[in-house]
């Protein structure tokens, strides 16, 4: 799903339709992602860094903290690359990647197995939230919506793809509900849309929306789409291609360790990494301090940005084949010619882990 920000001006346009675009202390033993392999940290001193260039997939936000925390720390001059962080385009992120315009890519994995299954050449590297962030969310003071099932007949404000209606969809019908809505395509809209009446329902982001409306003092009443029988994802990741792995091994090991570096920072010391992000990127964060450090805080504590079963950034097998699953029963995965698949993919094919060190 797409990622999604907001604040009251800032959050409503920034990042609202990403694969929604998913606990704990991380287990360090066998990590060595937290610190750079000698070969990524062993640049001679006199030699100029590689170039490196990474692409936002929307306006700066916590879902990128680690790498701009890698930066402003010279974690990536430690591993002797020079990045290049990219502003967001009308171009997809990921398109950049498999076009070779971006070296690497903010890229969930539902995105990536959607992509990649379509014919983008993406893999994805590192996996940056653990967990679905997604949910579906009601306006708090809807005293007739209490559970998903009570959506039904109702309108919801999607975001023009079938994921995102099949996530509401699956989400209704796990409480026993029918599943039967109106659609409305409102992309950014939605959120505006929702707090004036207009819709009834839409997804949005537990670890940013749901958090501004927090603080706006009007909380959304949010439903877990996993609570109603949808499979888990590790909803935001970082993605290169295979033309970039397989010509720049080492620099791909450099970048990995050092945005790892980056995201177990904020993870040991969120405030600081909130801060870290703010000041790199004041004309979008500067007015949203409250929203940066409360987003940073609840992915570090709530175990967002690690797991106790697996280094930081490792995929999950097992979420990859069961949203995989998911998707490609639902008839969501097609191949580059546009016609359905009819077999399943190797979803182990999709990531890789072997830049962690």
């Amino acid at each position: 799903m797409r990622n999604h920000t907001t604040t009251p001006t800032f959050a409503r346009r920034a990042l609202a339709a990403a694969a929604l675009a998913a606990s704990g202390a991380l287990a360090l033993a066998g990590c060595s992602g937290a610190e750079p392999s000698d070969a990524a940290a062993s640049a001679d001193a006199g030699s100029a860094p590689t170039q490196v260039s990474f692409a936002l997939d929307w306006a700066p936000n916590t879902n990128h903290i680690g790498v701009f925390v890698a930066d402003e720390l010279g974690y990536f001059e430690d591993a002797g690359i020079d990045v290049e962080i990219l502003p967001y385009g009308s171009a997809s992120a990921m398109q950049l990647v498999s076009a070779g315009e971006a070296d690497f890519s903010i890229g969930g994995q539902s995105s990536v197995q959607m992509a990649r299954t379509s014919g983008l050449d993406v893999k994805s590297v590192y996996s940056i939230t653990q967990t679905d962030t997604g949910r579906l969310v009601v306006l708090g003071d809807r005293e007739d919506i209490t559970r998903p099932s009570d959506l039904d007949g109702l309108t919801f404000g999607g975001f023009g793809a079938p994921l995102y209606t099949a996530l509401a969809k699956g989400t209704i019908t796990g409480d026993g509900g029918s599943g039967d809505f109106e659609e409305v395509v409102l992309d950014t809209g939605a959120y505006e849309a929702l707090s004036q009446g207009r819709i009834d329902f839409t997804l949005s982001v537990a670890t940013w929306e749901n958090l501004q409306t927090e603080i706006d003092g009007h909380p959304y009443r949010a439903f877990k789409y996993q609570d109603f029988g949808v499979p888990d994802q590790q909803s935001t990741g970082i993605v290169s291609s295979e033309a970039f792995l397989n010509e720049h091994s080492e620099e791909a090991e450099a970048f990995v360790q050092a945005v790892a570096r980056g995201y177990q920072y904020a993870t040991d010391h969120p405030r600081e990494a909130a801060d870290l992000l703010i000041a790199a990127n004041p004309d979008t964060l500067g007015t949203a301090q409250e929203l940066v450090k409360r987003s940073t805080a609840l992915m570090a504590d709530e175990g967002f940005l690690v797991s106790p079963d697996r280094p930081i950034g490792a995929p999950n097998p097992e979420a990859w084949n069961e949203f995989g699953a998911f998707l490609f029963k639902q008839g969501f995965l097609v191949d580059a010619e546009g016609k359905p698949l009819t077999a399943e993919p190797d979803w182990s094919e999709y990531y890789t882990d072997e830049f962690l060190g």
